[in-house]
C-alpha cells in the first residue's frame, strides 16, 4: 500500500473543506484535500449566499469571479400573513450590502480549484474509508481511489474533518449530536421563473397546501438570473410529528401555492427534488481533539434560525486553518 504524506489532511472538498484548503495552502502549509465525489457535484442548499458568505469569499478573492457570472440580490423579502417586508441588506463595517445566488454545483467547483490553485493537493472521487490512530493521535486515513478501487493510507500531522452532516469520519472519531438541540430537514428543486433576474431572495413564513391547510416550516425562492429559480422548503425538529413528515409531499404543495408572480409550474420541475438534513446550533461535539478539529456542516455549524451554514462553513474553516497555522509555526 503506497503512503502519501502531508502537513495537513482535509476529509471533504465542500466550503469548509476547500476554504480550509485555500487557507492552510495560503499560508504555505502542504495540505490535501479529499473529496468523495467528482466535481461537479450538487448539494442541497437554496444557492443564497448572503452578506456574511460573500465576505468569506472577497478575502478568498473570489468575488469577482462570481460578479461576473453569478446574481446578485439586494436583500431579503419576508411574506406572511398577508404582510410582504422588502429588507434590504443593512450597511456595516465589515460586510457588503449585497449577496450573490449560485448554484452549489459552480460555487463549490470553484473554491476547489481555487484552493488547488494556491497549492493544496485536491483529489476528487477519494473517499476516506476510517481514520489512522496511534497513541491517540490521528495519523492520516485510509482513503480508496473511487475510479480504481484501490485503497492507500495518507498520512498527516493535523486532520480537519469537513465531511459533512452525516460525517462518519468525524463520528469514527467519537463526534455526535446532541439530540436536544434542533435538526433541520430540507427539500429544494429549481424551475423556470419570468422573475429569476428579481433582485430580492423571498421567504415564505407561512405555508399551506392547496387546501389552505397550514404546513410546518417555510419556503424560499431565491432566483439564479438565468431563467430559473430555486425553491424549497426546510422545518425544524422541534416540529411535533417531525419525524413524520413527507417532504416531497411539502415540496409538491409549496411549489404549487408560492406567489403567482414567480410563474412556477408544479408539474415542471427541471430535476428531481433532492433533500437532507442539518444538524445545527453547533450541536456536535466534541470540536477538536489532540491533533485534529471538525468545521462545517459536520460541526453542526448551522443556524437554527434560517438554515443557513455556508458562511459558517466558511469562517470555521478560516479558523481551522489559522489554529493548524500557528501550531505548525509554533514548531
Amino acid at each position: 500500500m503506497t503512503i502519501d504524506r502531508h502537513d495537513v489532511l482535509v476529509i471533504g472538498g465542500g466550503p469548509a473543506g476547500s476554504a480550509a484548503g485555500f487557507w492552510l495552502a495560503k499560508a504555505g502549509h502542504d495540505v490535501c484535500v479529499l473529496e468523495r465525489k467528482a466535481f461537479p457535484r450538487d448539494k442541497t442548499c437554496g444557492d443564497g449566499l448572503t452578506p456574511r458568505a460573500v465576505h468569506q469569499l472577497r478575502d478568498m478573492g473570489l468575488e469577482p469571479a462570481i460578479a461576473a457570472h453569478h446574481h446578485r440580490h439586494d436583500g431579503l423579502r419576508a411574506v406572511a400573513h398577508g404582510i410582504t417586508l422588502e429588507l434590504p441588506w443593512p450597511d456595516h463595517p465589515v460586510f457588503p450590502s449585497y449577496g450573490y445566488v449560485v448554484r452549489r454545483r459552480d460555487l463549490d467547483q470553484m473554491v476547489a480549484d481555487h484552493a488547488a490553485g494556491a497549492g493544496a493537493t485536491v483529489r476528487p472521487s477519494t473517499e476516506a474509508l476510517r481514520p489512522l490512530v496511534r497513541d491517540g493521535l490521528v495519523t492520516g486515513a485510509v482513503v480508496k481511489d473511487k475510479a480504481t478501487g484501490g485503497a492507500r493510507e495518507i498520512h498527516a500531522r493535523y486532520t480537519v474533518v469537513a465531511d459533512g452532516s452525516l460525517s462518519r469520519f468525524g463520528r469514527a472519531l467519537g463526534t455526535a449530536r446532541d439530540k436536544s438541540y434542533p435538526q433541520g430537514i430540507a427539500i429544494r428543486g429549481y424551475f423556470d421563473s419570468p422573475l429569476s433576474a428579481d433582485p430580492w431572495i423571498e421567504s415564505c413564513l407561512d405555508v399551506h397546501d392547496r387546501e389552505g391547510r397550514s404546513m410546518p416550516g417555510y419556503g424560499w425562492i431565491f432566483p439564479l438570473g438565468d431563467g430559473t429559480i430555486n425553491v424549497g422548503i426546510g422545518l425544524l425538529s422541534t416540529f411535533k410529528g417531525y419525524k413524520d413528515v413527507n417532504t416531497t409531499h411539502l415540496m409538491t404543495e409549496w411549489a404549487a401555492t408560492a406567489p403567482a408572480r414567480w410563474g412556477i409550474d408544479p408539474d415542471a420541475m427541471l430535476a428531481p427534488p433532492t433533500g437532507g438534513r442539518l444538524p445545527m446550533a453547533g450541536s456536535v461535539n466534541p470540536k477538536v481533539g489532540p491533533n485534529w478539529l471538525i468545521v462545517g456542516d459536520a460541526a453542526g455549524s448551522i443556524n437554527p434560525f434560517n438554515g443557513e451554514g455556508i458562511d459558517y462553513a466558511y469562517e470555521t474553516a478560516r479558523m481551522a486553518a489559522d489554529l493548524i497555522d500557528e501550531s505548525i509555526m509554533s514548531g
